[in-house]
């Protein structure tokens, strides 16, 4: 799903919803040649994630307050934005099979007949304040093994936004995967 966004209604389009879906921002412009190439692309794999991974795309020419929020000095400029805030970002045009990648990342967990099994046998709730080793474990794993993967963005999820760490293992899942 891709919508275009505006300085006027950057708030509800993109940093509200980010609560809900993750958020793709893509800054470009019309004169931007690269711009033309990776647009198609995130708009593609956006729309096929059915409404799970939202475009919004900002047109920096005519809404020049958020590339300036986000410190934009060259386009094609893209962040990824997760309960009201820049998860990652990139610069430029990147392959293809990247951008699938990157937002394929972005789905929730599983599909239907994956979420019903694991809805049937629940986990139990375990505290675990140590979760780097874990995700120490899985990172090397993340790029071919899908359950590893999903473990490590399932454990990012636990510690939420405000653990310091979810950032710089974000980084670190998004190094490993690209």
């Amino acid at each position: 799903m891709a919508i275009d966004v505006t300085d006027a209604t950057f708030q509800a389009e993109v940093l509200d919803r980010s609560h809900s879906v993750p958020v793709i921002v893509d800054l470009w412009a019309p004169w931007c040649g690269p711009c033309k190439t990776l647009g198609p692309i995130l708009e593609k794999h956006c729309d096929a994630t059915n409404g799970k991974v939202v475009l919004a795309k900002v047109n920096v020419d005519e809404n020049p307050s958020i590339s300036m929020a986000f410190q934009v000095q060259s386009i094609p400029a893209v962040f990824i934005m997760k309960d009201g805030a820049v998860m990652d970002r990139f610069v430029g045009v990147k392959p293809e099979h990247v951008i699938k990648d990157l937002v394929d990342a972005l789905v929730p967990l599983g599909d239907a007949s994956l979420q019903l099994e694991v809805a049937s046998e629940p986990e139990p709730f375990v505290i675990n304040d140590d979760f780097d080793n874990e995700l120490a474990g899985l990172l090397p794993r993340v790029k071919t093994d899908e359950a590893a993967k999903s473990r490590f963005l399932e454990i990012l999820d636990i510690m939420g936004a405000a653990d310091p760490r979810t950032v710089g293992y974000r980084r670190k899942l998004t190094a490993q995967l690209f």
